[in-house]
């Protein structure tokens, strides 16, 4: 007699050897375990980094806030220093035209007297150009020799001597002395 198998080649295996079948059924769960795992690591991880993003966010914000007070802050004091730099420059200077002014009346002989004064103000030097009106050409050298020897007056230059008669007959000299000024504080 002939035997007829109509039962599939794969289904005689399976029958021959279940352990197979459960070998299978068994690494497919061990894959699934796995992979459910890391699945639910990479949820785990990918939430605790949403948590920890929310929370560096805030104190993001709660610093934004600190770095906005700061640059007031900044602000305010720069403003603050420029005041104090322009008060200082107006204390150190304050003093600079009645020193000035002294020290030119000190160096002035008698017999003169000055008619006009421009100042050009500068850090370290001061230029005047004044006009004067004296009673001769003594007075002026007198001048001049003295404003050479000071060390607070610097390249004097005399220009323009003219000459004229007042209204009670006296002859002046009108001149014009272009010099540089050191200035200096108070003391």
């Amino acid at each position: 007699m002939t035997k007829i198998n109509l039962i599939p080649k794969d289904a005689i295996i399976k029958e021959e050897h279940p352990e197979l079948a459960f070998l299978a059924i068994g690494a497919a769960a061990i894959i699934l375990v796995v992979l459910g795992y890391a699945y639910t690591s990479k949820l785990a991880k990918r939430t605790a980094i949403k948590k920890e993003l929310v929370a560096v966010e805030k104190e993001l914000a709660q610093l934004q806030t600190v770095i906005d007070q700061i640059a007031r802050i900044k602000s305010q004091r720069d403003a603050v220093n420029a005041k104090k730099t322009a008060l200082e420059g107006l204390i150190k200077t304050r003093l600079l035209y009645p020193i000035l002014m002294e020290d030119l009346v000190k160096t002035l002989p008698s017999g003169m007297w000055l008619m006009n004064l421009n100042t050009k103000s500068g850090d370290a030097i001061t230029g005047l150009t004044f006009g004067a009106v004296a009673y001769n050409n003594f007075i002026i050298a007198d001048l001049l020799q003295s404003l050479e020897d000071s060390k607070l007056f610097q390249n004097p230059e005399i220009s323009g001597i003219t000459s004229s008669v007042g209204e009670k007959g006296v002859q002046t000299k009108q001149f014009s002395i272009t010099v540089n000024y050191v200035n200096r504080e108070w003391k």
